[in-house]
Order: structure tokens, then C-alpha cells, then sequence
């Protein structure tokens, strides 16, 4: 049943403001509905609302590895997308913070390594030295963090509780402190899994039996999304 798959946990992330999640949205400007593959239309990057993140939450974001839409051969989402903006902070580094892990996770799944780091001496063209430096090395412990993922939680691992799906969370969090370290990992996934952990009290707290995880897992987004300002 996958109420009980592992992508509970991954659900519980994909709400957060910067979840990360794979939809792509046409441009608001040109008013085109959300699609799932690229168009002639130009495309925006975009952060799912919580509703679109737990419609596509079957993804394995945690892991970093999205399916793709389906495109026609040898086409990449990305080239018909308004690419990543890495940003510098005034001391010149590298800007930490969901946005970019979003942007970082994107090029991780949609191109294979070497084109990847091609891809990121393009799209952080013009930033500091040291910006750039600190992106590539980004990049690398984001694939190392990815595999590490993977291999700890694989597909077919099951979810059955609240219980199990908070302990995957803190695993979660203690992967992203081991790859990134504690300050880079809070200012990459602290907002999300601030918003995951608000999200499991919320089920907790529903008193009804019959409800599936999905479907707590869906009442309770719709509090936060409530609840926000």
C-alpha cells in the first residue's frame, strides 16, 4: 500500500517552503496551467505549494533523485528553463540557503556529473572565485549526501507509523549534518525540517483510527497551509 512506503517522510518534506520538489510551473505572466513536461512556452523555477508538493511526493526527494518528465530523446528539461541564479554574499561566498540546495538538487538529477559541473561553471558565471569554489564543492556533497540516502533509505522500505517515519527524519537530519555540517545543513534544510516536524505533531494529534497516513498526512497540510500567514 503506499500509505506505508517510505515516501512518507519525503511527503513531510516536500511542503516545506523550499521543499524542493519536481514541478515545473509555465510562467505566471503568460497565465499557463502547471504542466509536467517542458513546452515552448518559457519556464520558471519553481518551489511546489504545499498541495503540489504532496500531489508529486511519490518522488524520492529526499535522495535527490527525481524522475524526469517525460521528454522526447536527448531533450533535458533544463535547456528550456529559466536557469539557477547562484548568488555571493558580500564577503564573496557562496549564498547557503534553500534556494540554492533547491537549484543544486535540480542539476544533480537532471545531468549526468561531468555535465553537471559544466552546467554550474555556466550558471554561476560571473560570481567570485571563491563562490564558485564553494558551489563545486556543493555539488559534491550533495552526490555524496544523495547516495548515502539511497542507500540508507531504499525505495521499497516500508513506513508504518508516526514513529518510524520520525526516526527517518532524524536520520535525515543527522546524513545532512554528516555531509554538510551542522551550520550548512540548518541553513540548507533547517526551514524544512522545522516545517516536517510541525507536520508529524499535527497527525499525532489526530484522534481518528480509521485515517490512512496519506490522509493524515494530508489534513495536517492543510492546517499549516491554514495556518500560514
Amino acid at each position: 500500500m503506499i500509505g506505508k512506503k517510505w515516501w512518507l517522510a519525503s511527503a513531510l518534506a516536500a511542503v516545506a517552503v523550499a521543499a524542493g520538489g519536481w514541478a515545473w510551473t509555465h510562467d505566471k505572466t503568460a497565465g499557463v496551467a502547471a504542466s509536467n513536461h517542458s513546452g515552448p512556452a518559457p519556464i520558471t523555477w519553481a518551489t511546489p505549494t504545499p498541495h503540489e508538493a504532496m500531489a508529486t511526493a511519490a518522488s524520492p526527494l529526499a535522495s535527490g533523485a527525481a524522475s524526469t518528465p517525460n521528454l522526447p530523446a536527448g531533450r533535458n528539461p533544463l535547456d528550456s528553463m529559466i536557469p539557477p541564479r547562484f548568488r555571493a554574499d558580500r564577503h564573496g561566498e557562496l549564498a547557503m540557503d534553500p534556494t540554492t540546495r533547491v537549484d543544486v538538487e535540480r542539476v544533480h538529477a537532471l545531468y549526468p556529473r561531468d555535465e553537471a559541473l559544466q552546467k554550474l561553471d555556466a550558471f554561476s558565471e560571473g560570481l567570485p572565485a571563491q563562490a564558485r569554489r564553494e558551489l563545486k564543492d556543493l555539488f559534491q556533497q550533495y552526490a555524496q549526501y544523495a547516495q548515502a540516502v539511497t542507500q540508507t533509505y531504499p525505495p521499497e522500505l516500508t513506513i508504518g507509523s508516526l514513529d518510524e517515519a520520525a526516526r527517518q527524519l532524524a536520520g535525515l537530519h543527522a546524513l545532512r549534518q554528516q555531509y554538510f555540517g551542522a551550520e550548512r545543513a540548518e541553513a540548507l534544510y533547517g526551514e524544512e525540517e522545522e516545517t516536517s516536524r510541525k507536520l508529524l505533531t499535527l497527525m499525532g494529534k489526530q484522534s481518528d483510527p480509521n485515517l490512512s497516513l496519506e490522509e493524515k498526512a494530508a489534513l495536517a497540510q492543510e492546517t499549516l497551509k491554514k495556518s500560514s500567514p
